[in-house]
């Protein structure tokens, strides 16, 4: 075990006891490197500070369950990349932060042009990557406009086949878009799906 080890272990015990000042070392540690992973997901400077002092704050409330001998740093950004994703979830729900993030792509069309191929290769990718049927009734449902029942009696189905395989297509073209995509296209997704 090297010294930065046992450093990191000490403060953490220490942290987990309520030292307020080995918090601090821990932040002054690991900072920058989170704002950076959160700010390739958010691609907003403001909202990516926000999250990160969420983050810590969420560490310092935990930290009493913080095990000193554990890989401390995989813990931290675990829970940078679930708030990620929870605040992908609020800015779909959240018209402010949806149309801050919106007028953001509209400053910067260059990333903004790059980001809409990029959704539309992921999302292609996670359409194809459906079985057959499934794509079959999400096309029909989401691209041409076809009611349930208008679907299911094309392709000789039930009505609740189709809801069945559109809840599952949904579904898994979410999971693609998040394990793939950063916030912006997820966000994207959701206001599409939502649509």
């Amino acid at each position: 075990m090297n010294a930065c080890d046992q450093q990191e272990r000490e403060l953490l015990r220490r942290m987990s006891k309520g030292d307020q000042a080995a918090l601090a070392a821990i932040y002054q540690r690991y900072s920058a490197g989170i704002y950076q992973f959160v700010l390739r997901f958010v691609k907003l400077p403001d909202l990516a500070e926000d999250l990160v002092h969420d983050v810590f704050l969420k560490v310092w409330d935990s930290r009493a369950r913080i095990d000193p001998d554990q890989s401390f740093s995989g813990y931290l950004y675990r829970i940078a990349r679930n708030h990620v994703f929870k605040t992908v979830r609020q800015i779909a729900a959240d018209r402010e932060l949806r149309n801050r993030v919106l007028q953001e792509l509209d400053t910067q069309p260059a990333e903004a042009s790059r980001q809409t191929a990029e959704y539309e290769r992921l999302f292609g990718l996670a359409l194809s990557s459906l079985p057959q049927q499934r794509r079959n009734v999400f096309r029909l449902c989401r691209e041409e406009g076809k009611t349930y029942a208008e679907t299911a009696a094309l392709l000789g189905i039930s009505r609740n086949a189709v809801k069945k395989h559109m809840v599952l297509s949904m579904r898994a073209i979410h999971e693609f878009m998040v394990r793939n995509g950063d916030v912006t296209m997820v966000a994207l997704l959701l206001l599409t799906l939502a649509a």
